[in-house]
């Protein structure tokens, strides 16, 4: 026998729905185990999706290229991704239009993104390192021509440095055993090196390249938009619902980001809580994109109207 409380639930229901339960959409999406995704899990726990009638799927990607072409494959509906990795993608006949920013970069440091030398280092600024090893995660990403940017506005020749690529766990070990004389980090490695006593910070890379940069968002295909677009309209609704949340009280969102990753809540307490945002301003976008192409990884110039798809049009500041 089912308990009255659940009965009263299922007539509920029913009468809503015109006597049938209606059965949640299923949606298939990628994601990242990074602190940034926590408003997706949080949209998934706390019942963001279920009250917009949506059953989703996380499946995690190490990056945004792997997700792409999942995406193509097939696999995934729709996809996080760091927004530059998606402008190449574009340009080159990926058919992805943005749902929704997710994260930006700050205004001015500390943020997630930094490039650091040794605490004791002689180096005190980045024009200091002209010439020398600098470890970085990825070449022709966002992030390695937001490291680029920050050089060249020091007045770095780029070309000469001499740039290797590490996974962020090796960097610091690295830097620390002076095979490398700075390193490009990300949260929350910028984080453990700074607060060490290990590191010091001289330039907080998305900030000196382009300040409130996007540096996460949502995508689908247009012709996936085109045919579930109440669908998506609900999806970004859920993850907006989900940001505003967070964003609501920062110790329940450094909880939850803690909940959520893993990483010691200790360490969560000295980070720069993550920068969501759901508020599109296409200026910085349009200044991405003009990074991206001065550094080569774009090969014409492109105006950021030509990312946005309508449903994303709702979110766009003036």
């Amino acid at each position: 026998m089912k308990s009255r409380a659940s009965m009263i639930a299922l007539v509920a229901t029913m009468a809503l729905t015109g006597g049938v339960a209606e059965a949640a959409d299923r949606v298939r999406a990628s994601l990242f185990k990074i602190g940034a995704s926590t408003n997706a899990w949080i949209a998934k726990t706390q019942g963001f999706f279920d009250r917009n009638n949506l059953d989703v799927e996380f499946i995690e990607f190490r990056n945004g290229n792997e997700a792409i072409t999942a995406n193509r494959g097939g696999s995934v509906d729709i996809i996080m991704s760091i927004p530059g990795t998606v402008m190449v993608a574009s340009e080159r006949g990926f058919d992805l239009v943005l749902l929704m920013q997710n994260e930006v970069a700050r205004a001015a440091g500390p943020d997630a993104g930094s490039i650091q030398v040794l605490a004791d280092s002689p180096f005190q600024k980045l024009s200091d390192l002209a010439g020398r090893k600098l470890a970085v995660s990825g070449l022709h990403s966002q992030m390695s021509v937001s490291v680029q940017t920050s050089f060249e506005k020091a007045g770095v020749d780029w070309s000469k440095m001499q740039v290797m690529e590490l996974p962020f766990p090796a960097m610091n070990d690295a830097l620390r055993a002076k095979q490398v004389d700075a390193v490009a980090q990300l949260d929350p490695f910028t984080t453990q090196l700074r607060t060490s006593g290990g590191g010091r910070v001289l330039s907080w890379l998305y900030v000196d390249a382009v300040p409130e940069q996007p540096i996460g968002a949502w995508y689908a295909t247009k012709a996936y938009v085109d045919k579930n677009r109440d669908l998506v309209n609900r999806y970004v609704k859920s993850l907006r619902e989900a940001i505003d949340w967070l964003d609501a009280d920062e110790a329940r969102a450094r909880r939850s980001i803690a909940e959520y990753t893993g990483l010691d809540p200790k360490l969560i307490e000295t980070m720069p809580v993550i920068k969501w945002s759901w508020r599109i301003d296409m200026d910085r976008w349009q200044a991405t994109a003009d990074m991206m192409r001065k550094a080569g990884e774009l090969q014409k110039p492109h105006k950021a109207d030509e990312y946005i798809s309508d449903i994303a049009r709702q979110f766009v500041v003036k």
